[in-house]
């Protein structure tokens, strides 16, 4: 157990105005049918809980390196090793040493706000909390982006009403459709789109708490904000939603019940937002959460996840380069190949915006994914607050316990933390359950929204 910390309160963000609009090198696959996608700037939650996570840095900035403006062209395998090592360490070094502040000291700060690029699938048709609709939150694991879950929810449309319940395989008795009236993809300040709102202002150490607050601040006060909105809008006939969503107090009109889904990094999220404010959340779906039980000592052991991030190549000459190098690489050849399209489309852009048929590197950086990975407390402290959460949650686990959730002794304990909690396993799956096996996926998370339905979680 991790000394408890308290959530730092969440206040207004000080921008009226989004950034512009990113472009996106190649048009995205259609959603379902019924369903309609917009995409927006979010407010971040505000402020951060550290302070030096806002600066002065973007995309291409080299945060952790001795000399960020040298050329690694030419170095010899010795040379980078070397580099990547003492950057790894500066990182994690960096985050040791970070200082959590006061919401005083926040305040007096004046530092910037964040935003968040969101993606959403608005259904057509909307059932209502009524009709038994829901809303679904989507966070994703650390380096990788929230369309990845797209393939999965195509798959969880047409796979159609569960028969069993999830985690026991009992027949599932009178069975009600789950009507999807909104799904939201939720990349953070440092992942992905993210990073061209937030160019020029980001800061080299992160929080995990953060992570938990930023859907909070969107469940809290960004969807109420835009429900109330919408309703304005389609009083005045005002056909869809502004690109810059807004920020608003705490109000009495909520979305449709919502259910919160994270994936790794962004399953530890949903759980210490879940922790915090239970209230908000019909229940929570975990894929592979990483709320595990680790030594903290990282600076003395090292950190593999750091290092990892930071031997990413993330360079090619063209987006065709990029995808024909990386489809013999042993991670991307296990992925889904709707995934990888996704991640060849969306997860490279142009190293010049001038000359987009040209170079592209990672969306999401190598330095943010590093500075994400490097908090020494947030694996722990999910597996804390796992044991007091008192809500229906479902986890859905790899059949290979590795590294990322700390072998299978880890896993069964973790997955029986929650009381009342159930559990499935795709035993064809390694951690990265999302991009590998969307369609087994889809079916399991298709039991699961059909056992919550039922209240079958609050049986024995």
């Amino acid at each position: 157990m991790v000394p408890a910390r308290p959530v730092l309160p969440l206040l207004p963000h000080p921008d009226n105005q989004a950034p512009p609009r990113p472009p996106h090198s190649l048009p995205l696959p259609p959603p379902p049918p019924g369903y309609t996608r917009t995409l927006h700037a979010s407010p971040a939650a505000y402020p951060r809980t550290l302070r030096g996570a806002t600066g002065n840095l973007s995309r291409s900035s080299h945060p952790f390196r001795k000399h960020p403006e040298a050329s690694v062209v030419g170095e010899s395998k010795d040379q980078r090793k070397a580099r990547l090592n003492g950057e790894a360490e500066a990182c994690v070094r960096l985050r040791h040493g970070a200082e959590y502040w006061t919401l005083d000291e926040a305040q007096a700060s004046g530092e910037p706000g964040l935003w968040v690029a969101v993606e959403r699938w608005k259904r057509d048709k909307p059932a209502g909390a009524e009709q038994g609709g829901v809303t679904l939150v989507m966070r994703n694991a650390c380096g990788m982006a929230a369309d990845h879950w797209q393939p999965m929810l195509h798959d969880l449309m047409a796979c159609g009403p569960a028969r069993v319940q999830f985690g026991t395989g009992t027949p599932l008795e009178d069975a009600k459709p789950v009507v999807i009236d909104d799904i939201w993809f939720l990349d953070d300040p440092h992942h992905h789109s993210s990073l061209d709102l937030n160019a020029g202002r980001l800061g080299a150490v992160h929080s995990w708490t953060d992570t938990g607050r930023e859907v909070i601040n969107f469940v809290e006060h960004v969807l109420p904000a835009v429900l109330e909105a919408e309703q304005a809008e389609k009083e005045a006939q005002v056909p869809e939603t502004p690109w810059g969503l807004s920020w608003a107090p705490s109000r009495t009109t909520r979305p449709t019940p919502v259910i919160g889904v994270g994936h790794s990094y962004g399953g530890n999220g949903v759980v210490q937002a879940a922790h915090a404010r239970p209230d908000l959340f019909a229940g929570i779906f975990l894929v592979e959460p990483m709320c595990i039980f680790v030594n903290t000592n990282t600076l003395q052991l090292g950190w593999p996840l750091t290092n990892a991030a930071l031997r990413r190549r993330d360079t090619w000459p063209s987006r065709a380069a990029a995808a024909a190098a990386n489809r013999s690489n042993p991670m991307f050849g296990r992925w889904n190949p709707a995934v990888f399209d996704l991640w060849v489309s969306h997860s490279l852009v142009p190293v010049d915006p001038s000359e987009p048929e040209g170079a592209v590197t990672l969306a999401t950086p190598t330095w943010a994914e590093a500075a994400t990975f490097s908090d020494p407390n947030a694996l722990p402290r999910g597996w804390d607050k796992l044991a007091e959460l008192d809500m229906p949650v479902g986890f859905v686990q790899a059949g290979e316990a590795d590294m990322w959730t700390a072998g299978e002794k880890t896993v069964n304990e973790m997955v029986f933390r929650t009381p009342g909690a159930r559990n499935e396993r795709i035993m064809e799956a390694s951690h990265l359950v999302v991009q590998e096996r969307p369609a087994e996926l889809a079916e399991a998370f298709a039991r699961f929204l059909a056992t919550l339905k039922a209240g079958w979680f609050s049986k024995d």
